[in-house]
């Protein structure tokens, strides 16, 4: 994949308002500790507001800056209709909550009040915003990510599991409810209704076998209602996964299965729900 590619993908780690105020709450509470504890830059010898103590000052930095991501994440993304983004877009948009924030910072703290002193101090507040910023803005993405590629480890896990071959053991049981045998989806063909009993033709080391189950088609429908084994007969329902051809002649149309060399009839009672599973037309 190259670059251009990856920038144009998709960026889901602050899609979600949970992620959005976890990121705020970071930055507020690691800026607050990192400037009061490790008091960077000699940033303490910028301070010119007299009277107010040190600490006070250095936190209000990182309150205004928390307040900005908040405001450009939750209401300036709400506002420009950005609720989703391309790496490309967060990248960008970055750089703007940045300029914001210096804005922001120049405006309220800055020393010189001349438009040149403006853009010489706004410099200086951005490059030092940046090196403070940056590192908890990226460790709270690294712990998003590693949220996100976990959950999506869990789902494939929970779709592995409800795909795994234990999972698509098809059971049958008969008219009392009793389960009298059980075999594998793919390998089942079709069933066939006799009286009061019903035939189940299946796969058996690429053989057609037959087993006999004391119960009815009707019953059975209600019991593979989920499963893709469907009614298309008052005699017959078959295993979708194991149709090979659908023929239509004139106004009969049949079902071919895979090993079975006898067509299975569709009849017009089943029809119409039966193409909603094989996008047939009802015949006119």
């Amino acid at each position: 994949m190259d670059l251009k590619q990856t920038l144009n993908q998709r960026f889901l780690l602050l899609d979600s308002r949970k992620n959005r105020l976890f990121l705020v709450v970071f930055l507020f509470v690691y800026i607050t500790v990192f400037l009061n504890v490790f008091v960077p830059f000699n940033i303490e010898n910028w301070i010119n507001m007299p009277g107010w103590p040190h600490w006070l000052i250095l936190s209000s930095y990182a309150a205004i800056g928390a307040l900005t991501i908040a405001f450009t994440q939750f209401l300036l993304r709400k506002w420009l209709k950005m609720e989703q983004f391309t790496i490309k877009q967060f990248l960008v948009w970055v750089f703007f909550e940045l300029l914001f924030a210096t804005f922001l910072l120049t405006f309220i703290y800055g020393g010189d009040s001349t438009s040149m002193g403006f853009v010489s101090d706004f410099f200086f507040t951005f490059k030092h915003t940046f090196l403070v910023v940056i590192i908890p803005y990226g460790i709270v993405l690294l712990i998003l990510s590693l949220f996100h590629y976990n959950s999506e480890i869990i789902e494939l896990k929970k779709k592995s599991k409800k795909s795994s071959p234990l999972n698509d053991l098809i059971k049958f049981p008969d008219d009392k409810g009793n389960v009298k045998f059980t075999l594998p989806l793919n390998d089942l063909l079709y069933l066939e209704s006799t009286d009061n009993y019903v035939y189940i033709y299946y796969l058996l080391h690429d053989k057609i076998k037959k087993e006999l189950l004391r119960n009815s088609l009707k019953n059975l429908e209600t019991v593979f209602k989920d499963d893709p084994i469907k009614r298309c007969h008052r005699s017959y329902m078959v295993n979708l996964l194991n149709i090979s051809l659908i023929k239509k002649s004139g106004q009969k149309t049949t079902l071919i299965l895979n090993r079975v060399e006898d067509p299975i009839p569709v009849s017009k009672t089943y029809l119409k729900d039966f193409k909603e599973y094989l996008e047939l037309d009802t015949p006119r």
